[in-house]
């Protein structure tokens, strides 16, 4: 049994998991999360801010630390959109890694779907899976989109620069023109990776990330994040229409007070849901809510060397 660490770099959150690993299963160790907004003002500058790097730095020196406390036989940390997509990313990584002691890659949107997929079928039992299964990673920055048509088959997979973080910026409380924009990026980019599997096939449709995994949380009505509860938990179209009006009728201080939510998730946690609500009007499926996803996927990547 190994014991290896995984490190994720996304846009709105950092987070870290260090688990054994034994024939492809997971038991966690330690689990952190931190919200640092890397990819906050980069839709208008195109710069990771001075004040995100901060926060950046700081998470990044906090991780080193609860790391060091264990025998790990293998370290993979990843970036994401923010940081692939900023033009001073390099200064950021030559720092970064610097202060953290590991080396950080940055994942092109294709990698990341991969990871995504190879993650939440680590929590996803053989006998729950059914085909056409489509995954899809809501995400600060962008999402990616994963089509597996057959259990053997390649995965389709597709990164759009949707997410979170950057349709709260862009379009703040304006939801009809963030779903305007939405639908025009979405659609297209379902049929292409789709086909004829979105058209009169019904299919398995799984949704990781932030944003999925709060609106679980807040539809179970928890009082504390419970991992086993929010794994499988499905949200219809229904549910999904109330959970987006009721949060959008309140202000981001009132969402972030609610159980369930990360710190700071309140202030982009209604444009968030307003992409999963399209995605799943667009597809006509329930909403099944992984909570593994692309975390588990760096790490068990880096400990298995593929």
């Amino acid at each position: 049994m190994r014991i290896a660490c995984g490190v994720d770099i996304g846009s709105n959150s950092f987070r870290l998991l260090v688990a054994e690993v034994e024939d492809d299963r997971l038991h966690p160790l330690a689990h952190d999360l931190i919200t640092v907004r890397l990819g906050e003002g980069l839709g208008k500058s195109g710069l990771l801010a001075p004040a995100a790097l901060r926060r950046a730095e700081a998470a990044l020196a906090h991780f080193a630390e609860t790391m060091a406390t264990y025998p790990l036989h293998s370290v993979r940390a990843c970036a994401t959109h923010a940081v692939r997509a900023a033009a001073n990313r390099d200064e950021f990584l030559q720092k970064a890694e610097a202060l953290a002691g590991f080396r950080i890659e940055v994942l092109s949107g294709e990698e990341e779907a991969y990871l995504v997929l190879q993650g939440a079928l680590t929590a996803l039992p053989q006998e729950q899976r059914h085909y056409p299964l489509l995954l899809a990673d809501v995400g600060g920055g962008s999402t990616e989109i994963i089509l597996q048509a057959t259990t053997g088959s390649e995965p389709r997979v597709i990164s759009l620069a949707l997410g979170a973080v950057g349709l709260t910026e862009e379009f703040g409380a304006d939801l009809a023109a963030m779903r305007e924009k939405i639908r025009a990026t979405l659609i297209p980019a379902l049929r292409s990776i789709a086909e004829r599997e979105v058209a009169g096939q019904g299919f398995l449709l799984v949704v990781s990330g932030g944003t999925a995994t709060t609106l679980a949380a807040l539809d179970l009505r928890l009082d504390r994040y419970d991992a086993q509860q929010v794994q499988n938990h499905q949200l219809s179209q229904a549910t999904l229409h109330s959970l987006v009006a009721w949060l959008a009728g309140l202000s981001p201080g009132e969402r972030n007070g609610l159980s369930g939510l990360a710190d700071g998730r309140g202030e982009i946690v209604v444009a968030g849901a307003v992409l999963l609500q399209e995605l799943q009007q667009a597809l006509a499926s329930p909403v099944l809510v992984s909570d593994a996803g692309l975390l588990e996927g760096i790490l068990l990547s880096g400990a298995t060397g593929c």
